[in-house]
């Protein structure tokens, strides 16, 4: 019965091809996008699933309240590892963390590394698999470092690494292990080496108190523990031991870090992170699919009179409805699972081109089990979906009927399916070309605002001991080059200024909120070199010492304080208002961190250049940009030959900041392309349907003296009402879900009227097209071979 049922197929196949190039190129790209997009959702939802004991690893969240607002920080006190090891019986261990970018050297080798500070611990809690060394003695001593496979491959080719010194920062350390490099989706990609925290702590003592978070800490609990007992105790500790401090501690599970990890006033909000653009796209996934299965219907049925001998001959000999089902339905399972066939070789040859744009690296391996039985579901559901119907509905033909081509009645039943068909189609293509742009033109308005700053051409390196002994010179060799406009230290980039804390008083403050200030040290010339404007005020002077007690303040931190927001106001921390500084100056408020809010948060800068952590250049406008980085290059060098020239440009960390809505909207663009175009191969497929169907009559109208014109528009009139009344559906539908897309957005754009023009003007131009090529080729063709068989 089965080789019956593939020789029937194919012989289905073969005697239609162009209805079956557009059935299996339908189906097949369907299946397709739904395939990329698998992929990057089980990349989401398998994220840090490569450590074993993922269930039991905890992050500690701090809720912090400032005024009437509750913020989330990853950050902790130095104290909190200790006192979970000493004073909480669940615990079985804990490990500080703190980011840590630094030059490693071997001889002449000089590269800049990323990595982190952890405890002893982390290894054992992660479980990282190891190449070289052993677990219970990573990291025990504070001259150890633990390095990436990659690191040590660039380092001492295939030779042991385990005992040898490598310099970071000019400081030498030995390798305790070498670990394997870590997958893309964990929680510590790309970091290449680990210090002992004690060094970090080390160098940072007079961080250690509880008001002051310095350091992310992991948790891992006894799979025994309870949690909520866990959590309810960690919740007490800092109001313990600091009775003043208002900082709640809390857990945080890793596995839900990845797709929940967004916080709104101090829970969890688990409609908005990662797990939103999963949900999205899956949704889309699904929709694509709908839109292919649609083609194979309304194309089946399209081409049921020429099955309809065969189904009553069938009949006649003994074929029993439910025979006639199975049979057909197999047949489209048959067509379905080609199409995966097909799908997989193109997701094989685009992925790489995919993975490049969402830079992040998928792979397809058609023996993972999950793969596999994706693929044989998807191909499974989309065979039964888009075969259920032509199946009930050709198997419905009586007999008789069949054999004498009498089935008309049924066919205009089958007509009205098409056309609701169509009408659904083309209702998601247009609610699909409405929200990308509506999603280019929100990403657009953002990256157009005025920022309040100058980010271009603006480049920065790290600070050294070195270039700080040498500053003077350097900056005038810096200078000199005349490539540079200005040159300035500062200890962040507007991108990323996230040095924050409370307790600022001033005149008139009410002595129960708290205001989140974010602080910023910079010299005279930072605020010239990003073209920050003045409000009121004077710049720093040149001389830090002349500024010891003088602060500049944004316009947000001015108006906050009301009256005392002015030039000549004070601020003091604590009660000790003999410790107060004086405004020297208020800046016109600039954007910083999120490129989507509305108004900046209250910013303060000080004039402490030595706590400063990077060199600011501005470059001058330049046709010949390799020929400037050449030229400082040599200049840092020269101040300091033990730094490589590591550089970042402001512009690109402000694209990064986008990434996550580009992403969205390339994807978004790519299958919604995608939708639009297998809507179209549906619609060719049935114009050319129809232009068959009425090829005498065309024939008759030209005999007449119809013109060509005349004779395309009689075929697409038809068809472009359908995308009209698809339109009327999908504006209302298009409005609201985009307007409940840009409520995520502070800083968002409008949904303009335009919009809904240009999408209805898009889709019916791309039905016309689509449409009139066949109706053009009917419209063209010789009466006379059109009336012939007459």
């Amino acid at each position: 019965m089965t080789n019956s049922y593939f020789k029937s197929a194919w012989r289905n196949l073969r005697r239609n091809k162009t209805f079956s190039v557009l059935n299996i190129a339908g189906l097949a790209v369907g299946i397709a996008c739904a395939s990329l997009i698998f992929l990057w959702v089980e990349y989401n939802v398998t994220y840090d699933h490569s450590i074993p004991d993922l269930n039991n690893i905890y992050l500690i969240e701090n809720n912090q309240t400032y005024g009437k607002d509750m913020y989330t920080f990853r950050a902790t006190p130095f104290r909190v590892k200790d006192a979970l090891l000493q004073q909480f019986p669940g615990v079985e261990n804990a490990s500080r963390y703190s980011d840590a970018g630094a030059t490693i050297a071997l001889g002449d080798k000089h590269l800049s590394q990323s990595g982190a500070y952890v405890d002893s611990a982390f290894f054992k809690m992660f479980g990282l698999p190891l190449v070289e060394g052993n677990t219970n003695n990573i990291l025990n001593d504070i001259s150890q470092i633990a390095i990436s496979q990659k690191l040590a491959t660039a380092y001492f080719g295939n030779k042991d690494a385990i005992g040898k010194t490598l310099l970071v920062d000019n400081k030498p350390y030995k390798v305790s292990a070498v670990y394997k490099d870590f997958p893309q989706n964990i929680q510590f990609a790309g970091k290449d080496f680990f210090l002992p925290f004690q060094v970090n702590y080390n160098e940072n003592k007079n961080w250690d108190s509880w008001g002051n978070n310095s350091c992310g800490t992991w948790v891992q609990l006894n799979p025994k523990a309870n949690y909520a007992s866990v959590n309810a105790q960690l919740e007490k500790l800092i109001k313990q031991n600091d009775p003043g401090n208002t900082n709640v501690l809390w857990l945080y599970p890793l596995k839900r870090l990845n797709l929940y990890g967004v916080f709104v006033n101090g829970k969890e909000d688990a409609s908005l992170g990662t797990i939103q653009n999963v949900k999205m796209f899956s949704f889309i996934a699904l929709i694509i699919l709908i839109i292919a299965c649609i083609n194979f219907m309304n194309l089946s049925t399209a081409r049921s009179e020429k099955r309809a001998k065969e189904i009553g001959m069938r009949k006649v000999l003994g074929s029993t409805r439910r025979d006639l089902v199975g049979r057909l339905l197999s047949e489209s399972l048959i067509v379905a699972y080609v199409a995966v066939i097909l799908a997989v070789i193109v997701v094989a040859c685009v992925l790489p081109l995919f993975s490049s744009l969402i830079g992040i690296h998928l792979q397809l391996n058609v023996l993972a089990p999950s793969h596999i039985l994706f693929l044989i579901i998807t191909g499974g559901i989309c065979g039964i979906v888009a075969g259920s119907y032509p199946a009930l509905y050709l198997s419905s033909f009586n007999p008789v009927r069949a054999l004498k081509n009498q089935i008309t009645k049924n066919a205009g039943n089958a007509g009205i399916v098409r056309k609701i068909l169509v009408v659904l189609q083309f209702t998601i293509s247009v609610i699909i070309i409405i929200a990308v742009i509506v999603v280019y033109k929100q990403i657009q308005f953002t990256k157009n605002r005025d920022l309040g700053f100058k980010k271009d051409n603006v480049l920065y390196v790290s600070v050294t001991p070195n270039l700080m002994k040498g500053y003077p010179s350097l900056k005038q060799n810096i200078l000199s080059t005349n490539d540079v406009s200005d040159v300035s230290l500062g200890s962040h980039s507007p991108m990323k200024m996230y040095n924050n804390g409370g307790g600022a008083s001033w005149e008139g403050k009410s002595a129960t909120e708290d205001v989140l200030v974010t602080y910023v040290s910079a010299d005279a010339d930072y605020l010239k070199t990003f073209g920050i404007k003045l409000k009121d005020g004077t710049a720093f002077s040149e001389n830090p010492s002349l500024d010891s007690t003088n602060v500049i303040i944004n316009e947000s931190f001015a108006k906050l304080m009301g009256k005392a927001g002015h030039v000549g106001g004070k601020i003091w921390w604590g009660d000790d208002q003999q410790q107060a500084v004086t405004i020297k100056a208020i800046t016109k408020d600039f954007v910083y961190n999120e490129m989507n809010e509305m108004h900046p948060a209250p910013l303060l800068f000080q004039n402490n250049p030595s706590g400063c952590n990077y060199i600011f250049m501005k470059l001058k406008p330049t046709q010949d940009l390799q020929g400037t980085l050449s030229r400082l290059q040599k200049v840092f060098r020269k101040a300091d030959a033990s730094q490589p020239f590591d550089y970042h440009f402001v512009d690109k960390d402000f694209e990064q900041k986008f990434r996550q809505q580009q992403f969205v909207g390339s994807l978004a663009t790519i299958f919604g392309a995608l939708a639009v175009f297998i809507s179209c191969l549906g619609l060719l497929g049935l114009s050319a349907f129809m232009a068959e169907q009425r090829t005498k009559e065309i024939g008759v109208r030209k005999v007449l003296g119809a013109s060509v014109k005349s004779i395309v528009m009689l075929l697409s009139k038809d068809f472009l009402k359908l995308v009209l009344l698809s339109c009327i559906i999908a504006f209302p539908l298009a409005f609201w879900f985009m307007h409940h897309w840009l409520q995520s957005y502070a800083y968002r754009t409008g949904i303009s009227w335009y919009i809904f023009a240009v999408a209805a003007v898009l889709a019916m131009l791309i039905a016309f097209v689509t449409v009139s090529s066949q109706a053009l080729r009917a419209a063209r063709t010789n009466p006379v071979k059109s009336l012939k068989t007459e």
